[in-house]
């Protein structure tokens, strides 16, 4: 409907732009401003809700649910996500992160594809790959993965589109790493969510992980892609 409605309005202009040209070439000049009046009222006919919102907009987090990460906020993200697997990451990475995509999709607030659309530039992304990083021995934590989003903002004279090319990695230097809890727990930094202080949420930093997404972190997934 979006695209048809484009479409109509900008043959409108076009028409209307070539016939204010004939206009203004002193044929009938009296008509100018009548013309240049509708075309300006034919732009603002665009429904609000038609157009992507230019700029992140702060979105109100509920006190109970997970914390949201400030740069997909307000952007309009698509829920429909394809993903890849980086040839470097091994069967027990797969096998964990699509353990963890499963989790996601079950919910229906978003859903993930692999592989086909990957090619699009125009839709949302995500890599699954795998990195290397050991810790000193003064260290008091691990650090077993690391994701998250990035937005990517294309503009045309209809608004602004947002798309996440986001990436979930393991860390390949700890056994600990190829596990449900922490490939659910990256995945969900590539979707947008933050660290929560909640003990049950899949977002919460620290070992015992979590592999059910609490009602606090699918409150905060429908505030991205609600």
């Amino acid at each position: 409907m979006m695209r048809w409605r484009r479409g109509v309005l900008l043959s409108v202009l076009v028409v209307l732009l070539l016939v204010g040209i004939g206009y203004r070439s002193g044929r009938v000049p009296q008509l100018t401003a009548t013309i240049d009046r509708y075309r300006n009222d034919l732009t603002a006919l665009v429904s609000p809700h038609d157009r992507v919102i230019t700029h992140a907009a702060s979105v109100k987090v509920p006190k109970n649910a997970t914390p949201v990460v400030d740069i997909v906020q307000g952007v309009g993200l698509s829920k429909t996500y394809y993903y890849r697997y980086s040839d470097q990451l091994s069967a027990n990475g797969k096998q964990v992160f699509a353990d963890a995509v499963k989790v996601y999709n079950q919910t229906g607030i978003v859903h993930l594809v692999a592989g086909s659309g990957w090619s699009g530039a125009g839709h949302n992304q995500i890599t699954f790959s795998v990195y290397h990083k050991r810790m000193s021995q003064q260290a008091t934590t691990v650090e077993l993965g690391h994701g998250g989003p990035e937005i990517i903002q294309t503009s045309d004279g209809w608004g602004t589109d947002s798309v996440n090319h986001a990436e979930a990695s393991l860390n390949g230097d700890y056994s600990a790493a190829y596990s449900d809890a922490v490939a659910i727990h990256e995945l969900g930094h590539a979707l947008g969510l933050d660290h929560s202080k909640s003990h049950k949420s899949v977002m919460y930093p620290m070992a015992p992980g979590k592999t059910h997404l609490s009602a606090g972190d699918l409150t905060s997934l429908k505030l991205i892609y609600g």
